[in-house]
């Protein structure tokens, strides 16, 4: 099945536009499912039936994995089954009757203001060498809520200081604009004029408009794991030892707009969610947000 499933990583790639984390995913999720399989004497397609993949499932769930985590790669395998049967490989598809568990559906955790603004004032008494692109890409991500991996594939062209925009590319290679607020750009800009060309000029990056945004220390562009490991460095320390991700700015940044008084279409399209349903997660958190004020502000609650 290993070249079956190379095929079908290729198909996802050529005609699903997805992006490399999510291909990234597939292959770990599809070659787990292939070990197992292997480890089990199914080494073709054919051999694959609903009761090898009910022990598949409950393979996955006795090892501890999380619902989420055994939905998803039971969604890998579904997907992979699917594309078997169109292209003529298998008459049957034996996932058809395959029932996937529940994805648990947890609320995002987020930053309140005072958090973001602590954090702000705490890392602005520091100076060292990436102290100026630190605060720009924080407060880029939350200006935006951009993925991670979007941020860092940011060039300099990307971003129109003049106009408040950023063009991102984001999941299945489409584009959207996003605007952000005058505290962004003007951190951007000093990042840009007095810290940027410091960090290029390690590997002589020009400032040709493909050149990245961000940097490295050692002048490359700053990778997905580097802008991880900037947000967890700056919001460290916040009270409660709470650990801040790229993905915790973005909940935040869609659960303000909410609560600001954004319709929930705007706020779909500035994240870039393809289904409105996957936004409608930030409603249930302002929800939940009113109900804790009620309680804690009723005098009779």
């Amino acid at each position: 099945m290993k070249e079956e499933a190379e095929d079908f990583l290729r198909f996802l790639e050529a005609e699903r536009n997805l992006s490399p984390e999510t291909l990234r995913a597939y292959r770990g999720d599809l070659g787990l499912f292939l070990e197992f399989c292997l480890r089990a004497g199914a080494e073709r397609p054919q051999a694959v039936d609903h009761r090898l993949l009910r022990r598949y499932l409950a393979n996955l769930q006795s090892r501890g994995y999380a619902r989420s985590t055994v939905a998803r790669r039971a969604a890998a395998v579904k997907g992979f089954f699917r594309y078997l049967v169109r292209q003529g490989i298998l008459d049957v598809d034996p996932t058809l009757s395959l029932s996937l568990p529940r994805r648990e559906r947890r609320l995002p955790k987020l930053l309140s203001l005072r958090e973001l603004e602590a954090a702000a004032e705490s890392r602005s008494l520091h100076v060292y060498r990436t102290s100026l692109r630190d605060m720009a890409l924080v407060e880029l991500l939350y200006a935006t809520g951009m993925r991670v991996g979007e941020l860092a594939a940011l060039d300099l062209g990307d971003v129109d200081l003049e106009r408040g925009e950023v063009k991102v590319l984001g999941k299945g290679r489409k584009e959207r604009v996003i605007p952000f607020h005058r505290v962004a750009g003007e951190l951007i800009e000093a990042y840009l004029t007095k810290e940027r060309h410091v960090l290029a000029a390690n590997t002589g990056t020009g400032d040709g408009k493909a050149d990245p945004l961000f940097l490295s220390v050692r002048g490359g562009r700053l990778s997905d794991r580097g802008v991880r490991r900037v947000v967890e460095r700056f919001y460290r320390g916040l009270e409660g030892g709470k650990r801040v991700s790229p993905h915790t700015l973005r909940h935040t940044f869609a659960t303000h707009l909410l609560q600001g008084g954004a319709d929930l279409r705007s706020v779909q399209e500035l994240l870039g969610h393809v289904d409105l349903s996957t936004t409608q997660i930030y409603t249930h958190l302002s929800k939940s947000r009113v109900k804790e004020a009620f309680f804690q502000a009723h005098p009779r609650a």
